[in-house]
């Protein structure tokens, strides 16, 4: 396609875009929290066949917005389901621009903005985090990829201390390492830790009711290791109750046996914008060598961007060997495939600059306060009723609620609430399983939630409860003040 032939595409099709966002936006607010379309309905509008010849560019977006109603309304304010947050305006433009640039950020002469830009969120995130200044990072697809990556330097570095090159040797005939987890920790450490090879070295470390690894136990498992590499992974924000391991002595232990410690950080690293928590939930932080992150979840960034981020920077570049004599790498440069494991990528860290920069530490610290209060509010609005118990502290974002039926089980009678909740559309969340019961999940990370959305959940819910406590269908036609 010719260069004026794109421009009249684009003239044709970015209009009819614009339009259609912002009417998916007006709509968030009254739409129900659940998407409109059956599988069977999107195959019938989308799939008819591979087509032989190419097809005129606007029938072909008008065909995908047709399609919109298989959408999930994830970005309304009362969507609480798993740890999913809107989006910031401020970054929903500048995802517009990222993918009309298109930029391939390999090394800094493919794409100087995107270099200098990931110092300045890579610094700017260490200062709100309050982390070293030695802190290296980078911008990896989500946090599960920032939890493989750290993972993987921590691999290679207790190693290195034992005089083992896992990326020139490889992990056969080396020292065992030994990880030692926390038993709810989630499986985006699990997975990494199999794909690297150390499935069979991972030891759970029981956990408190608020999902916290017991310092003594944690103790008494690195006396075993006598020595060896070690790694130890907790959480700040357990993904059920919002827990947060005790960072200090959890540090303090696992570096007096010169073990490494990496944190699984996926929205609680954001809670260190507000004082209030940075000094108190979250102290020691500073302390673990990595940790990993979302910042579309928390933040409110689109997705998709995790952030890895480790105290030694020598450490992390040395785990990731890089050979290709095609790739210019000044070493006066940044270049994001020196510091992370794809190749090709697009500029994620557009949007996540733009946020930061319209946010700034204040406005990231409010939003994260005003989650944890409206946590706390709609916990406070849900245990007034009888029946309902909230089973965590709620210290962060996450509120994990049991309904008791007086004949039925309580486990059957949560997932039936949570089915009718579902299927009111006037809120979204999902069950979980924790410490062997069924509960309910409800998280806050959506900046557009009000208090009126946390409120109208609560009604819906103490309302499905009551109702099917006494016999009584779950839903019925919603009203306004539903």
């Amino acid at each position: 396609m010719k260069s004026s032939e794109q421009l009249a595409a684009l003239e044709a099709l970015l209009p009819e875009v614009l339009e259609a966002a912002l009417e998916y936006v007006r709509q968030l607010p009254t739409r129900e929290v659940r998407a409109g379309l059956t599988d069977e309905d999107l195959r019938g509008i989308l799939d008819h066949g591979l087509p032989t010849s190419p097809s005129d560019p606007l029938d072909v977006l008008r065909q995908l917005l047709a399609a919109s109603g298989g959408l999930v309304p994830s970005g309304a304010g009362k969507y609480f389901g798993y740890v999913v947050g809107g989006t910031v305006p401020v970054g929903v433009a500048a995802d517009w621009l990222t993918s009309v640039w298109d930029q391939n950020c390999i090394v800094h002469d493919g794409s100087p903005l995107t270099a200098v830009l990931e110092d300045i969120c890579g610094r700017w995130l260490t200062e709100l985090f309050a982390l070293p200044a030695t802190t290296s990072y980078a911008f990896t697809p989500a946090c599960t990829h920032a939890d493989l990556l750290g993972l993987t330097v921590a691999r290679h570095e207790v190693l290195a201390r034992h005089g083992w090159d896992v990326a020139q040797q490889g992990l056969q005939g080396g020292p065992t390492v030994t990880v030692l987890v926390n038993e709810s920790i989630h499986a985006a450490v699990t997975r990494p830790l199999q794909i690297l090879g150390l499935g069979g070295s991972i030891r759970e470390l029981p956990a408190d009711s608020e999902g916290r690894i017991l310092l003594p136990a944690l103790q008494e498992e690195i006396d075993t290791v006598r020595g060896g590499p070690l790694i130890v992974c907790g959480h700040v924000g357990e993904i059920n109750t919002g827990g947060v391991d005790r960072l200090r002595p959890l540090a303090e232990l696992t570096h007096a046996a010169d073990g490494w410690l990496h944190l699984d950080a996926a929205f609680g690293a954001w809670a260190a914008a507000s004082p209030r928590l940075r000094h108190t939930l979250l102290d020691g932080l500073d302390l673990a060598d990595s940790l990993a992150t979302d910042t579309h979840k928390w933040l409110n960034a689109p997705y998709d961007c995790g952030v890895a981020l480790i105290t030694d920077a020598r450490a992390h570049r040395a785990a990731l060997p890089l050979s290709a004599d095609y790739l210019n790498l000044p070493d006066n440069q940044r270049h994001p495939v020196q510091w992370g494991l794809e190749v090709s990528r697009r500029s994620r860290v557009l949007p996540l600059w733009a946020i930061l920069r319209q946010l700034g530490a204040t406005g990231i610290a409010q939003l994260v306060d005003e989650r944890c209060a409206q946590a706390q509010r709609l916990a406070t609005l849900l245990q007034t009723e009888p029946g309902i118990d909230i089973l965590n502290e709620v210290a962060l974002n996450q509120v994990l609620v049991r309904f008791h039926h007086p004949t039925a089980t309580d486990d059957d009678h949560t997932q039936n609430v949570t089915d009718a909740f579902q299927e009111h559309g006037r809120g979204w969340a999902g069950t979980s399983t924790w410490k062997g019961r069924t509960v309910l999940r409800l998280s806050l990370a959506n900046w557009a939630s009000t208090d009126h959305d946390i409120d109208q959940a609560a009604r819906s819910l103490i309302a499905i409860h009551s109702r099917l406590a006494a016999g009584l269908p779950g839903v019925v036609a919603p009203t306004d003040n539903d």
